[in-house]
C-alpha cells in the first residue's frame, strides 16, 4: 500500500474483502472456528512447514483455542509472506478475540503485534485482511459502528497506517477515513434512513505537538499541501506541486501557538508595496468548540435539537495574515480579521503575534508565534487525557505576475471557503502522554533492559 489516498470506498471494499472471506469459510468453521491442525494445513501453500511450527509456540499456551479470521499476504514489504488471524480461547466466556500478526524475522515467524479487541455478537464480528503491504483489523463496535485499521511492520515497529470508521450521529451515519502518515482525512456524513450523502469533505490534519517534543518513527508531524483537491481558486494557473506547495508543522506551549510554513514557489513576488499583488499567507481559525458529541461539522439548534450541517458561523472567526515584507527593508507584518469585536485582553494580544520570513532556495519559509489570548483562550486549549480539535486551514496566496492580481491561486490545507466552518481543516491539539496515530517497537523492552543493565 502508497499510504496515500485512501477513501472511504477503497476501505468499505476491504471490509467487503474480509465479509465475503468468512462467509466463504462457513461451512467448515461458523459454529465454532478451526483447530490449529485445520489451520495448520491451509498455511502449508505458503510456509515451510518449520515455520508453521513456530506459531502455535506463540498462541496461548495450555488453553484450548480456535482460529476465526486468517489471511496470509506481505505486510511488511519484504516480498515475503506474513500471516495474521484471530484466536478465540475456548472457555473465556467474555466476547474477546486475540489478533496476532506474524512476520519471518531470521528464519522464524514471530509475532510483531498482537491485539484483543471485544465483539458484539458474533466472533466473526473481528477479523483481518492483508492487503497491498498492509495488515487490516476489522471489528465492531456496536450497531452502525465499525473500526477498519490499517498496520505495517517495518525496520522493528509496528506502525499504524491509517483507520476507517462510522459512527452513528444523530439521523446521521458518520465516515471518517484517517490517513495517520500523510495526515489526510476524509469525512461523510450520510441520511441513515435513505443512504444519501448529506455532506462530505477531505482535508489536512495538523497535529499540533508541545513544544520540545522529539518525533519519532512512525509518526508524522508535517502537514503537506500539494493536491488540486485543496486548491478552491486558481486552479486554472496552478502548475502543481513544483509551482506552489509547502509543509505546516506546529507547536505550543502554555501561552503560545507556534507555525512553520515552508512553501516550494517557483515565482517568488514579494510585491512592491504593502498592498500590491504578493504571495502571502492566511492562517484561519474556527474557535467554537465542538459539541458534546464531538461533532465539528454538524450543530443542534436549541429549541428542537434537530442536528444539520453547521456551514455557516455568526462569531469565532479569525484570520491571520502574514505578508512577507521584501526580506530587506520591509519587515514581513501581520493583518487581522474577524468575526468578533475583540476583547481589550485580545487586543493587546495582537501586538504579541510575531512573523518572521526568509527566502529559501525553491520559495520563502513563514514562522509565526501567536498568542492563545488572540483566539480567546487564557492558555493553551488543550485536555490532559484526550486531543482537542479546533477548525483550522491554511491558506497560501501565491501570484506567478504581480501585474495580474486575478490570476492568483490559493493553496490551502483543505477545500476552503473563508465563513464555512465545515470547509476548514483541523489543527489537533496533542496532549503530553499522547501521539496522533501508533507505532510499537519490538525491540523497545530489550534496549531498556540493556540500558538498566548497564546502570542507567
Amino acid at each position: 500500500m502508497t499510504t496515500i489516498t485512501y477513501t472511504t470506498t477503497i476501505m468499505k471494499f476491504l471490509t467487503t474483502v474480509f465479509l465475503v472471506f468468512c462467509c466463504a469459510a462457513l461451512p467448515l468453521w461458523a459454529q465454532s472456528g478451526m483447530s490449529f491442525t485445520d489451520f495448520s494445513k491451509k498455511l502449508e501453500p505458503y510456509f515451510d512447514k518449520e515455520l508453521i511450527e513456530d506459531i502455535p509456540l506463540q498462541l496461548p499456551q495450555g488453553s484450548d483455542y480456535r482460529i476465526w479470521s486468517w489471511d496470509v499476504g506481505d505486510f511488511s514489504g519484504d516480498g515475503f509472506n506474513d500471516v495474521a488471524f484471530a484466536v478465540k480461547i475456548m472457555g473465556d466466556k467474555r466476547k474477546i478475540m486475540n489478533i496476532y500478526l506474524l512476520t519471518d524475522l531470521e528464519g522464524y515467524l514471530t509475532t510483531v503485534a498482537q491485539f484483543q479487541y471485544y465483539y458484539v455478537d458474533l466472533p466473526l464480528e473481528v477479523g483481518v485482511v492483508i492487503k497491498e503491504n498492509a495488515c487490516y483489523t476489522t471489528r465492531k463496535r456496536e450497531e452502525f459502528s465499525w473500526v477498519v485499521r490499517g498496520y505495517r511492520y517495518d525496520m522493528g515497529s509496528v506502525i499504524l497506517l491509517d483507520e476507517f470508521t462510522t459512527a452513528k450521529v444523530d439521523k446521521y451515519t458518520r465516515e471518517t477515513y484517517k490517513n495517520y502518515q500523510t495526515l489526510q482525512t476524509s469525512e461523510r456524513f450520510l441520511n441513515t434512513n435513505t443512504d444519501e450523502t448529506a455532506f462530505s469533505t477531505k482535508y489536512l490534519s495538523i497535529p499540533c505537538y508541545p513544544r520540545g517534543r522529539q518525533m519519532y518513527r512512525g509518526y508524522s508531524g508535517d502537514a503537506v499541501s500539494k493536491s488540486v483537491d485543496y486548491v478552491p481558486k486558481g486552479a486554472f494557473f496552478w502548475g502543481g506541486e513544483n509551482d506552489c506547495s509547502y509543509s505546516v508543522r506546529s507547536v505550543y506551549d502554555d501561552d503560545f501557538l507556534y507555525m512553520t510554513i515552508l512553501v516550494k514557489d517557483d515565482e517568488l513576488i514579494i510585491g512592491r508595496c504593502d498592498t500590491c499583488t504578493a504571495d502571502y499567507v492566511d492562517i484561519w481559525f474556527d474557535t467554537n468548540q465542538p459539541g458534546d458529541d464531538g461533532e465539528r461539522f454538524v450543530s443542534k439548534t436549541k429549541r428542537s435539537h434537530k442536528m444539520s450541517i453547521r456551514s455557516s458561523a455568526d462569531s469565532g472567526l479569525y484570520c491571520i495574515t502574514a505578508r512577507l515584507g521584501d526580506f530587506l527593508e520591509r519587515k514581513p507584518y501581520i493583518k487581522l480579521k474577524t468575526t468578533d469585536e475583540l476583547e481589550i485582553s485580545q487586543r493587546s494580544a495582537v501586538n504579541q503575534v510575531k512573523a518572521v520570513a526568509a527566502p529559501r532556495k525553491n520559495g520563502y519559509m513563514v514562522k509565526l508565534r501567536i498568542p492563545f489570548l488572540l483566539l480567546g483562550y487564557e492558555s493553551a486549549p488543550v485536555d490532559d487525557k484526550e486531543i482537542t480539535q479546533l477548525g483550522c486551514s491554511i491558506v497560501v496566496h501565491d501570484s506567478d505576475n504581480e501585474f495580474r492580481l486575478e490570476e492568483e491561486a490559493l493553496i490551502c490545507t483543505s477545500p476552503f471557503s473563508e465563513l464555512n466552518p465545515a470547509t476548514y481543516g483541523t489543527i489537533l491539539f496533542i496532549p503530553q502522554e499522547q501521539w496522533y496515530g501508533e507505532t510499537t517497537n519490538l525491540y523497545t523492552d530489550a534496549l531498556l533492559k540493556y540500558l538498566t543493565e548497564l546502570g542507567f
